[in-house]
């Protein structure tokens, strides 16, 4: 069984992945098949789908998507040409064992990359029901709704870290109208944008 397999076991990656130098460990372990792969499109992750691609090197021409219950884990670099997108309140699971890259992301589950994470525009996660785990994250935005992500270091011109209601006003000066309304962000209207392909930036 190889360890991303392993680790579809666990309930949580916090274990693994809550520190530096145990990011740093368990990438140590991971191996990939040196073959790079390309998904021409979307890629969808239906309910209570589990994925693993042992590849160095994915890249996903369209958006990535990932429904409650699923998980994707990739042993090395995840590129994904659109948006990744989990839309949702209940767990789901995105891993990456090298860098992850996204025009946006919209993210409610637990997220690692032991590698950096860059994200063209906005880098959106909410709630505290999981983390983020990465060395790095940067982003032209970052906002973390009700949310402590786990990041060494957060690189940004905008970074927004609380209870929606006190970061509305700056954000809705950043974002396109009807994303935010006067309580916060709608995250399934945000959703629904990302995946018209609609940007989220005035």
């Amino acid at each position: 069984m190889s360890l991303l397999q392993k680790l579809l076991d666990e309930g949580s990656l916090h274990p693994h992945c809550g520190t530096a130098a145990q990011r740093a460990a368990l990438k140590a372990k991971l191996t990939t098949s040196g073959a790079p792969e390309v998904i021409p499109g979307d890629l969808k992750l239906s309910e209570g789908d589990d994925r693993v691609l042992d590849a160095s090197r994915v890249v996903v021409k369209g958006n990535l998507v990932l429904e409650d219950q699923s998980r994707l884990l990739v042993a090395g670099d995840l590129e994904v040409e659109g948006n990744i997108i989990h839309e949702g309140f209940d767990y789901a699971l995105l891993f990456t064992g090298g860098a992850l890259s996204a025009r946006n992301l919209l993210f409610h589950g637990e997220l690692v990359s032991l590698g950096p994470i860059t994200v063209q525009d906005v880098a959106w996660t909410y709630y505290n029901d999981y983390s983020t785990y990465a060395d790095s994250l940067k982003a032209r935005i970052v906002v973390a709704d009700d949310r402590f992500d786990a990041l060494d270091a957060v690189q940004a011109a905008h970074h927004f870290q609380g209870h929606p209601s006190a970061t509305v006003a700056a954000l809705s000066k950043l974002l396109v109208p009807d994303v935010l309304t006067d309580g916060g962000g709608s995250y399934r209207e945000v959703a629904k944008r990302l995946l018209r392909g609609q940007g989220l930036l005035r």
